[in-house]
């Protein structure tokens, strides 16, 4: 009776520790800077997901001290009215942390989508893809990216 409950007991630790492996993958929060964070998304957003995804994202805001966060829906279907909601709910609980969003990924027809649902996404930043994101990024916290050997006022630049 007693190996059947430490097995029992081994099984069930054995399911935690993958479900929490599988929660820390949909919602892989990454600090790609200092004070910038990305949150890559893919596949759909529903509530019990989104609230996953807020809670994650805002202890890395916490965590990093990060000014700007770049929300990736690339890998978002579809983004429709339910979707739209749980961004908006994230850039406004983001903002309460001192954190701008910046919403990247955008297809042609997510932007369609959106204008013909009507969303308002009045004060969000957004930009088409994760580059350009990051070179905003950098332009609001007043970072440079220079290739080695480049002169910056004068003096060359060097790496390590």
């Amino acid at each position: 009776m007693d190996l059947t409950k430490d097995a029992s007991h081994l099984r069930d630790a054995t399911i935690e520790k993958q479900r929490q492996t599988i929660s820390e993958l949909e919602t892989p929060v990454i600090q790609v800077w200092d004070r910038i964070l990305a949150l890559p998304l893919v596949g759909s957003l529903d509530t019990a997901r989104a609230q996953q995804m807020n809670e994650a994202l805002l202890q890395g805001i916490v965590d990093t001290g990060s000014e700007i966060v770049i929300l990736d829906i690339t890998g978002v279907p579809v983004v429709d009215t339910a979707v739209s909601r749980h961004l908006i709910e994230t850039v406004k609980a983001a903002r309460l942390l001192g954190a701008e969003v910046l919403i990247v990924g955008l297809s042609t027809r997510t932007a369609l989508s959106l204008v013909q649902l009507g969303i308002d996404l009045k004060g969000i930043t957004t930009r088409t893809t994760m580059a350009k994101g990051l070179a905003l990024a950098f332009d609001r916290l007043g970072l440079h990216v220079v290739e080695r050997g480049q002169r910056i006022d004068g003096f060359p630049v060097t790496g390590q």
